[in-house]
């Protein structure tokens, strides 16, 4: 944990770094700020965990908190929070899966003439894992494993519904090394052992703040 929570310190010094010496060549105050929700299918060993714990098709919402380093290129932060459904026993009804990412991100946007932007994305952060788990003594239960790294792409379309907002859709895949996740809970050591993966697509609003001039 204390290795990851350095490399993002480092990337978001760097990035601060960069906007103050973007600032000094050109004026910039523009924000982008998204929100966003939709779907997600899980994959990797989330989607047959146990044989009897894989995760069913599930939901996610959002934000995005961005600054135009370019006039086509964001750096930012976001946070993203993704639940599965479990397709398994009588016992575990009711339960899930749940995934709580914070993230940097960069964004690309391909600007012309029309209301339509294409755009491509990625980011870097923290998976933080809660998995339902079968323990020792039979129960199943909601447990936090340990944050492991995660990383994703993915590409979208904006469309201008105003001078200053829009709605847009995207499409992301994400990645996280839980192959080695654990958490110690009572006498037990618990191991994911399998990578993890999600393919979502989401539906959002973006809303810019600033002259950009």
């Amino acid at each position: 944990m204390k290795r990851w929570s350095l490399l993002l310190t480092v990337i978001l010094l760097f990035g601060i770094n960069m906007v103050a010496m973007a600032q000094e060549d050109e004026e910039r105050d523009l924000l982008e700020i998204c929100v966003y929700g939709g779907l997600g299918s899980p994959g990797g060993g989330l989607s047959n965990w146990h044989d009897s714990l894989g995760a069913t098709m599930g939901w996610s919402l959002g934000a995005d908190f961005g600054y135009f380093f370019k006039s086509n290129l964001v750096i930012g932060f976001n946070f993203v929070y993704t639940q599965f459904g479990i397709d398994g026993p009588d016992l575990v009804e009711g339960a899930h899966h749940r995934l709580y990412n914070p993230n940097l991100f960069a964004k690309y946007y391909f600007v012309g003439e029309s209301n339509f932007e294409p755009y491509v994305k990625a980011h870097v952060g923290i998976e933080n894992a809660k998995f339902t788990t079968l323990m020792q003594d039979t129960r199943y239960q909601a447990i936090s494993y340990d944050p492991v790294f995660a990383a994703g792409i993915g590409a979208g379309l904006f469309y201008y519904s105003a001078d200053y907002s829009g709605v847009f859709l995207e499409v992301n895949y994400h990645y996280a090394a839980t192959s080695d996740t654990k958490r110690e809970y009572k006498d037990e050591t618990l191991t994911f052992d399998e990578t993890l993966g999600v393919l979502d697509v989401h539906a959002g609003v973006r809303l810019m703040i600033g002259s950009g001039e």
